[in-house]
């Protein structure tokens, strides 16, 4: 996503500044956080992110949350680190994003996710 907004010529400063903070923070805030961050409403956030993504930044965080808890269960910490509230809510997010839960995942059944085995 970076490298398409810096190669584009005229881009709103505030996209690449949520950008770089929604990979930072790996979309462990609140949209509302974002929002007063970039200097830009949490309304018309969600519209752009609907239009060019067609999901909102709330459902767009998740998947980012989801996608740094990989590595985690690659090593066999199959509970949620700092980004989840408790073990519940990490379970459930990541069987809505993957269909599987943290254990399946570390045991790689099907070889499904083969990138949990090639991360770093």
């Amino acid at each position: 996503m970076l490298s398409i907004l810096d190669s584009q010529k005229g881009i709103d400063i505030r996209k690449q500044n949520l950008f770089n903070l929604l990979y930072q923070t790996n979309g462990e805030q609140t949209v509302e956080y974002y929002s007063q961050q970039v200097l830009w409403s949490s309304r018309q956030i969600n519209r752009y992110f609907n239009d060019r993504f067609g999901l909102p930044l709330k459902s767009y965080c998740k998947i980012l949350k989801c996608f740094a808890s990989y590595k985690h269960i690659k090593k066999g910490q199959l509970y949620p680190e700092h980004n989840y509230f408790d073990q519940s809510h990490f379970i459930k997010d990541l069987k809505k994003q993957t269909g599987s839960k943290p254990t399946e995942l570390f045991e790689n059944i099907n070889a499904r996710f083969l990138q949990l085995t090639t991360m770093s």
